[in-house]
């Protein structure tokens, strides 16, 4: 274990979580069986966000309270003004202080989410030289160098598709929201929902084809792999004099191998899901918050505001799941492989 470097790794999961995690000590505890982390701990981390985004975000929803009850107030007491234009004009401008204060609010989301992507492609782009390293000590030299390629292939196609298509299209989605609800007739909603479509199939096709490429592939390469150490072993074995002695050295010396592989890759699993708790439960807060905020002002305020309030709780549930699929994606990587090559 102390030919395996875990610098990179360390450095990395210092600038994302603190000094308070140590890789290496997690590789030693999931080599052993142990616990990799405390679920009171865990409790007590989320309850804190949670009190936090509350903190942060509750002057954004105090305007949105005060905004969406003076737009019902100039709505519905619409016959004071001799001219009812007034009252229209009004709503606009209200309105359209709202659009700003959602956008803001939804770029400081979209901030959060492509933050934590960035620092899931950093992890496994560390982690890879270091875990397949490991993964040749088990002589599944083959299996290494094929999952080797894929990953550096997946973590550059994540970068495309999140960067290129997925974010740009979940910020379309929320513009023709807002754009959707200023007038009384909604003349884009079938186009957005459209684009919440196309993003919401995309992260199931991903999903679907990174596993399938798992299923196929550990099918086919571990066995060749595994089939190759069992002839050398035996191999070694037919040795006269030394042939036992030999054999039962070549597997304690695979076997260690393959507990600090599987050691390395359950660090790697809890690394990852502890790099994307706190953004997640930011989102869900977030996308909470919008969705009771449209449910209490729904009785009194205006539909089309209403109605914009859930949009953009859809958009941050879209950046939710694009996190949380991502997340996923690298979870069943690290696992299959881990799982496949430890027979």
């Amino acid at each position: 274990m102390e030919e395996i470097d875990f610098g990179e790794i360390q450095k990395l999961l210092d600038e994302v979580l603190g000094d308070g995690m140590n890789f290496g000590d997690l590789v030693s505890e999931g080599m052993q069986g142990g616990s990799l982390f405390s679920w009171k701990r865990l409790g007590e981390i989320l309850q804190k966000i949670f009190l936090e985004e509350l903190l942060v975000q509750k002057q954004l929803w105090m305007h949105i309270l005060i905004l969406a009850i003076a737009a019902a107030v100039l709505l519905h007491f619409a016959d004071v003004f001799r001219n009812k234009n007034v009252s229209q004009i009004s709503f606009c401008m209200i309105y359209m202080i709202l659009f700003l204060l959602l956008i803001t609010s939804f770029q400081n989301s979209m901030g959060i989410a492509r933050e934590v992507l960035g620092h899931i492609r950093d992890f496994m782009t560390v982690l890879a030289p270091s875990y397949f390293m490991a993964m040749t000590f088990t002589s599944y030299v083959t299996s290494a160098g094929v999952y080797y390629e894929f990953l550096l292939l997946l973590i550059s196609m994540v970068r495309w598709f999140t960067e290129r298509f997925l974010l740009p299209c979940i910020q379309v989605y929320v513009l023709l929201t807002l754009a959707n609800h200023l007038s009384k007739e909604e003349r884009l909603s079938r186009l957005t929902e459209f684009i919440g479509m196309v993003v919401e199939w995309s992260l199931k096709a991903v999903l679907a084809a990174v596993t399938g490429f798992h299923l196929i592939q550990g099918v086919i390469t571990p066995a060749a792999d595994a089939f190759r150490n069992t002839t050398v072993s035996q191999s070694i074995e037919m040795v006269p004099g030394v042939g036992d002695i030999g054999g039962s050295v070549t597997d304690m010396v695979l076997g260690s191998a393959m507990l600090i592989k599987n050691g390395i890759g359950a660090a790697a699993l809890v690394a990852l899901v502890l790099i994307c708790l706190v953004p997640l439960f930011k989102l869900a807060v977030i996308m909470a918050a919008y969705y009771a905020l449209a449910a209490i002002l729904q009785p009194v305020s205006d539909e089309r505001i209403t109605e914009c309030l859930g949009g953009m709780g859809n958009g941050v549930r879209l950046l939710f799941q694009a996190v949380f699929t991502i997340l996923v994606l690298f979870l069943l990587t690290i696992a299959l492989t881990t799982a496949l090559t430890g027979r």
